[in-house]
């Protein structure tokens, strides 16, 4: 422990720059403090300006990580959209190859707040290392004091030239990007996208760096420190279609049609063999055995299993759903069938989040464009489509669902960009309108088979 302390002792009186006055700007950042309790020593946390736009930073703490934070941060308060970012290095220190450099954007300076971080770290298990290593990943903790989670690691594609974390706003809806620029004329590339409703618009933003170990410092130096107003989203969303060019009804709803595979089939092929039963009612020439349509103003199905907001409907044309599941005093489970949504959504222009919540697999589209789409199999659970719509008007909806066994159900939702989740058509509670197609403007426009509404036909 006495070596310890003395290599301590002598790595602080080596360390080049004396720790920053809390409260005094040094170059482009405002403040520059230690955030948690960062050990032994405590308080010896620095930030110091040394050349245009580069930094040395001197910092202790445990690390970065679980429910509460350790590490010195130089920042500045931010509101708006927003993008902090920087050129990773090392100095001198000492620490772990876990110590962190980190552009963070965090609602306080308690140790268990909300924060958003892109992350790359010194590696190699080597306390004289400088090097930045190959790693670069998003780490936040959504909610207070709750543990940290990391997503969209990056390993082994180069050091990190840049990295950067920023906040927009668009059409409402509130993201958190995190950003690496790995050089070579390549620019910014999407570590994570996260849609983050709960922050508010004043926020702190800045270097974060700890030393993963409290009997050590560690010294990164920064360069190519940039704060940047107003930035646009990195990377591209799935784009809509173009809207339609005239109305398409004035009828509330979707139609919603459901056909069962016939007895020489399924649709174990997934979402082709689920494609070619609705749209021809057959699946190689062998006949579907179920046919029923419906008009309902919310897509919230189910035949065995459920989702998440209740009250469900049957499938159209499916015996009626069981609960418990698999009750035979209710009939039989149905298994391998399709269903197909279609209609129109008025959408405004930018971003939008449309969700599905289904047992199995869904595909959506919008102006004739997919979205998104889900794993074909898979038990009832939340996926989020976020998209883009180039101007406000009434766009084509589709979306098809499968069924191949056990547990059935199908919930198409609106997330709003208050975060809250609506079912889709919901308008009542904040979600856009939809419409009902009627024929034969059904085939005229979207282009499906011709499919009469309100009927049921079962092969004998």
């Amino acid at each position: 422990m006495c070596k310890r302390l003395f290599l301590l002792a002598s790595l602080i009186l080596v360390l080049a720059g004396a720790p920053s006055v809390f409260g005094e700007p040094i170059g482009v950042f405002n403040f520059s403090q230690d955030v948690g309790t960062p050990g032994n020593p405590s308080g010896t946390g620095g930030t110091r300006y040394v050349a245009t736009n580069e930094y040395l930073i001197l910092a202790g703490g445990s690390d970065i990580w679980e429910q509460a934070d350790h590490f010195h941060y130089a920042y500045n308060e931010v509101s708006g959209n927003v993008r902090f970012e920087l050129s990773p290095g090392w100095d001198l220190g000492g620490g772990n190859d876990w110590a962190k450099i980190e552009t963070m954007l965090r609602v306080n300076l308690d140790a268990g707040s909300v924060t958003y971080a892109t992350a790359t770290r010194r590696g190699n298990n080597d306390p004289a290392n400088k090097v930045v290593d190959q790693w670069v990943g998003l780490q936040a903790r959504s909610t207070t004091n709750d543990w940290m989670w990391g997503t969209g690691d990056k390993w082994g594609q180069g050091v990190p030239g840049k990295i950067a974390i920023q906040r927009v706003v668009d059409n409402g809806y509130q993201l958190v990007q995190s950003l690496v620029d790995f050089g070579g004329g390549v620019g910014w590339e999407v570590v994570s996208t996260q849609f983050v409703p709960s922050l508010p618009d004043a926020l702190l933003m800045g270097a974060a760096v700890t030393s993963h170990d409290n009997y050590w410092l560690v010294q990164a130096r920064v360069g190519n420190v940039a704060y940047t107003q107003n930035p646009g989203l990195v990377g591209t969303f799935p784009r809509s279609g173009d809207p339609l060019p005239e109305a398409c009804g004035n009828i509330p709803g979707l139609l919603i049609e459901t056909i069962k595979a016939g007895e020489w089939t399924n649709l174990d092929a997934g979402y082709p063999a689920a494609y070619e039963l609705v749209t021809t009612h057959a699946i190689g020439g062998d006949p579907g055995v179920e046919y029923g349509s419906r008009v309902d103003p919310v897509v919230n199905l189910r035949d065995t299993g459920d989702g998440a907001f209740g009250n469900n409907r049957s499938f159209p044309g499916i015996d009626p759903y069981e609960f418990p599941a698999g009750d035979p005093a209710a009939g039989d489970d149905d298994n391998q069938f399709a269903t197909l949504v279609t209609g129109c959504i008025q959408l405004t222009q930018g971003l939008h989040v449309i969700g599905a919540n289904s047992d199995d697999g869904t595909i959506i589209e919008i102006g004739g464009v997919e979205i998104g789409r889900t794993d074909t199999w898979k038990g009832a659970s939340p996926v989020d489509f976020l998209f883009t719509t180039p101007a406000d008007g009434i766009y084509s909806f589709r979306a098809l669902h499968l069924e191949g066994g056990g547990g059935a159900s199908l919930e198409l939702s609106e997330v709003l960009a208050s975060g809250v989740r609506v079912l889709l058509g919901d308008v009542a509670n904040g979600a856009s309108p939809v419409y009902c197609v009627p024929e034969p403007a059904t085939i005229a426009l979207l282009g499906f088979g011709g499919l009469a509404m309100l009927r049921v036909r079962r092969k004998r």
